[in-house]
């Protein structure tokens, strides 16, 4: 008898096999995606701080520029004297420069959030990839060595049937199966010893009608009967006797 359905829909069929290729696969691809990671780490790392390097020197520019502009109001102040509508021209510029200063650094200190942003999603992004991958991997790798084992672990329990001297097998394997070539040898192998069974039987029959014409003892053709009966039993199929 076959396996039930149920067994046959298990992944881990043969689990110390499946899972040592699976793992020695997926071992090696997390490897590649570590040096990879590395690398694309160290280049946007490079990169960000090449940005961050930016940001701070456009700060401290538009400070500087800030800070000379005010310089030259202030002296443009003192040179005129105290008029009050020049006064009042020069406070209004002021707060155009300080509002424009602001928003500025304002531009500045989100560009450098967002880099710095960007640098947590992009581990982010890679750590979540990476983990998706090695798991879609160890579930396809599962899969592809089922399809070696499942053939080996049938040949496996057929071999033993086999070597209890029954012969007949209606067994095949899975549509997507490897190792199909073996397998066929392996029925024809079934199908030679079927043949040379059935031929001994054939000579033993033949054997015993002559014995029952010569009028043998019973206790030789109970025998005979009895070694007839072990060898059809390898010939039985869901319950049809040969």
């Amino acid at each position: 008898m076959g396996r039930p359905a149920w067994h046959r829909r298990i992944l881990l069929i043969d689990r110390r096999f499946q899972l040592k290729y699976t793992l020695w696969l997926v071992g090696v691809v997390a490897a590649v995606l570590v040096v990879l990671g590395l690398l694309v780490g160290k280049l946007a790392t490079n990169a960000i701080g090449y940005a961050e390097i930016a940001s701070a020197q456009a700060e401290k520019a538009t400070r500087e520029s800030h800070t000379a502009s005010r310089v030259t109001q202030m002296n443009a102040a003192l040179a005129t004297g105290n008029d009050p509508t020049l006064l009042a021209l020069l406070d209004e510029e002021t707060k155009k420069l300080d509002q424009k200063r602001d928003q500025e650094l304002a531009e500045i200190a989100a560009r450098k959030s967002a880099v710095t942003s960007l640098r947590t999603s992009l581990l982010a992004v890679v750590s979540a990839g990476g983990a998706v991958l090695l798991g879609v991997l160890f579930f396809i790798g599962v899969l592809v060595t089922r399809r070696v084992v499942g053939p080996v672990f049938k040949i496996k329990r057929l071999l033993r049937r086999v070597g209890t001297g029954r012969l007949v097998v209606n067994e095949r394997l899975r549509h997507g199966d490897e190792l199909g070539d073996l397998f066929d040898t392996f029925l024809q192998m079934t199908y030679s010893l079927t043949a040379l069974q059935r031929g001994r039987l054939a000579t033993l029959d033949a054997t015993i009608a002559r014995a029952e014409r010569a009028g043998t003892s019973d206790e030789v053709m109970d025998g005979l009967k009895a070694l007839r009966a072990q060898m059809a039993l390898g010939l039985e199929s869901k319950g049809v006797r040969p």
